[in-house]
């Protein structure tokens, strides 16, 4: 079975760019067989992603909380999730 060519659908990009310390929290949700990664900044909606395999949802809130961290909302989860992230490519 051949693997799609996008492994996530973008639904909401980064809504607030803080520039500063922040917090974030990662929610994955199951709705309508696909699973929805949402991305909360200080406690509000900034980034929501879908994908379709349980197994993509690593790697689906990985590139959200890396896109954070790359546009300005720092903290030590995001910052972890960008190393990471880039440590698998070396």
């Amino acid at each position: 079975m051949a693997r799609p060519k996008h492994r996530y659908r973008m639904i909401i990009t980064v809504r607030a760019m803080m520039l500063q310390h922040c917090t974030h929290e990662v929610t994955v949700k199951r709705i309508d067989g696909n699973y929805h990664c949402r991305v909360f900044t200080n406690g509000k909606l900034n980034q929501e992603a879908v994908c379709s395999s349980r197994t993509d949802i690593s790697y689906t809130c990985r590139n959200l909380l890396r896109t954070e961290d790359k546009c300005g909302n720092w903290s030590e989860f995001a910052d972890a999730a960008r190393r990471r992230l880039n440590n698998m490519f070396k």
